[in-house]
This record gives C-alpha cells, sequence and structure tokens, in this order.
C-alpha cells in the first residue's frame, strides 16, 4: 500500500481539476490521473470508488478519498512541500500569458490537426508576414493562403510568444525560421521584451544570439 500512487479522478477541461493537478505538480507529489465519463449520469465506476459522480477526486496512499476542491486542498495542506515548491508557484506566475492567452488549447488543436492552414507552393522569401492584433498573433501568407501562425499575448511592454505552427507542406524549409525573424525584428522595432513561451520561438532565440537582448530583461520565465 505505502507504493501505491494517489489517483486524481479528473476531466481535462474541468478547471477545478486543473486547480488540483497544479497544486500536486507543485508539492512533487506523482500521482495518476485517471479519465471520467464527460456527463456525471455516466460515471457509474466513479460512483462505485467514490459515492459521487461529481469531480476531483483523489484517493491518496492509503486508500482514503477527498471529493471536491475543498476536501483535497484541506488534505494537501498538511503535506510537507518539496523542494523545488517555491520554484514552481514562481514558474506558474510567470507563465501567466501562456495560462490566459489558452496555449494549451492551441496545442491540443494542433496536435488534432488544423483545417485552418492551407498548402502552398513557393519560398520563404516570397511569404508575407501580417500582424493580426485582434487574433494575437503574426500570420505567414503565401499566395495568398495562410500557411503559418505565430501566437502571442501582448501586455506591458512585453509580447510573449506562445506558438507557433506552419503547415505540414512548409516544414523543413525555413518558413518557421522566416515567421519567426519577423516576429521578433516588429517586437524590436516597437521596443517590447519578448517572452519565449514557445520552444520554436526559445530555440530560434538560441541559434540567434542577437535576439537575446531582447529577453533580457524577462530572463525569469526563460
Amino acid at each position: 500500500m505505502a507504493d501505491r500512487l494517489p489517483v486524481l479522478y479528473q476531466a481535462e477541461w474541468c478547471p477545478f481539476s486543473s486547480a488540483v493537478r497544479e497544486v500536486l505538480t507543485e508539492l512533487g507529489v506523482d500521482f495518476v490521473a485517471c479519465q471520467v465519463q464527460p456527463w456525471p449520469g455516466e460515471r457509474g465506476e466513479l460512483r462505485h470508488v467514490a459515492e459521487t459522480d461529481q469531480i476531483p477526486v483523489l484517493q491518496v496512499e492509503d486508500g482514503r478519498l477527498f471529493r471536491g476542491t475543498r476536501e483535497i486542498f484541506a488534505h494537501l495542506h498538511e503535506r510537507d512541500p518539496w523542494q523545488f515548491a517555491a520554484a514552481h508557484r514562481r514558474r506558474f506566475a510567470d507563465h501567466r500569458d501562456a495560462r490566459e492567452s489558452d496555449a494549451p488549447g492551441q496545442l491540443i488543436e494542433y496536435f488534432r490537426g488544423t483545417d485552418e492552414l492551407e498548402a502552398a507552393d513557393g519560398s520563404p522569401a516570397e511569404a508575407e508576414i501580417v500582424d493580426v492584433p485582434d487574433a494575437g498573433r503574426y500570420e505567414l501568407r503565401l499566395g495568398g493562403r495562410l500557411v503559418g501562425l505565430a501566437a502571442y499575448r501582448r501586455r506591458e511592454g512585453r509580447i510573449a510568444f506562445t506558438h507557433t505552427e506552419v503547415d505540414e507542406s512548409c516544414e523543413g524549409r525555413g518558413f518557421g525560421s522566416r515567421l519567426a525573424e519577423a516576429a521578433l525584428d516588429d517586437a524590436r522595432r516597437q521596443g517590447l521584451d519578448v517572452v519565449p513561451l514557445c520552444p520554436f520561438i526559445a530555440h530560434f532565440i538560441e541559434r540567434h544570439p542577437e535576439y537575446e537582448r531582447l529577453v533580457a530583461s524577462a530572463q525569469g520565465v526563460r
């Protein structure tokens, strides 16, 4: 029983489940995420285990059950935080831009495959990059077709890049680099600090040190 991992009965779309996952991570607790059915009426297995059809439910190492965030958080307050708990809290705050811009949702759509981007023929030099503030992104267009995008969140003199994507027909041909370069050059012209939450943008900056000064005042989120 001592080796048993806590089990969190939850759903990815549930904000209460998300809050519990964040606290478990902050505390350094390894756990198993057990997905439940979308609708409470379908959760017969959860009712059998926990006598409830409401989520989240946390079953801890000794088998005890805590139902709902109030009970779960009361239990978690009793646990000793691990050595990296404070650092995780800081990182959580640092990534506010990504959370508020729904970067996870954007990445999920990327995993599913988007029908927004289109295939196109041509070279990166022929592509046009347009800033579309209302959509919160730079768009990469080729022959009138949307072939790529770099999503961002802008506020208080900062621009946080949260997600970059190009159509598969343009992958590995320099289109992503062209998009990243144009977006970063535009940030530099506007005097914005860059927060590279998007791995592609972060990697591009690592490979092009001339852009590192753009993130100098945001090193805490790198």
